[in-house]
């Protein structure tokens, strides 16, 4: 078969899939790709605040592969990370709610910009993530 007719074949395919309501992906009108956004609250502190730390991600609605995640919280000012891991039920699609939410509080005991990134994994692989930075002022 020729590109051109590859292209008419493909085209008319994303026609069907697209009116029948399926999902299709790798062309236009894919369904939207995972985002994650992170900010720290407040942006601006001392060391004894308390900064939270606020992720939402957005995407890939109804997507088995954004089930079950593991979120990696990474602390510039710490030599590790920490994990948040859940036992979670079988994925059932149409029905079974993907977590959007994702929050963490955290001290920084020394003044200076902290950048926190926060990754969100699927077994081995990292499907989305985002760093947000935070300001640490002395205290008067």
């Amino acid at each position: 078969m020729s590109t051109v007719s590859n292209l008419r074949v493909l085209g008319a395919l994303t026609a069907f899939l697209t009116f029948t309501g399926a999902t299709v992906t790798g062309v236009a009108g894919a369904a939207e790709k995972p985002k994650l956004t992170l900010k720290g609250i407040p942006a601006i502190g001392t060391p004894s605040t308390i900064f939270t730390f606020q992720a939402h991600l957005t995407g890939g609605d109804d997507d088995e592969s954004l089930y079950c995640l593991t979120a990696e919280w990474i602390w510039e000012e710490q030599a590790d990370s920490s994990l948040n891991d859940s036992d979670c039920e079988p994925f059932v699609k149409g029905q079974t709610k993907i977590q959007r939410t994702f929050s963490e509080e955290q001290t920084f005991s020394r003044p200076g910009s902290r950048v926190v990134r926060l990754v969100l994994h699927k077994g081995d692989k990292d499907v989305a993530s985002a760093a947000t930075t935070v300001t640490v002022r002395k205290m008067p």
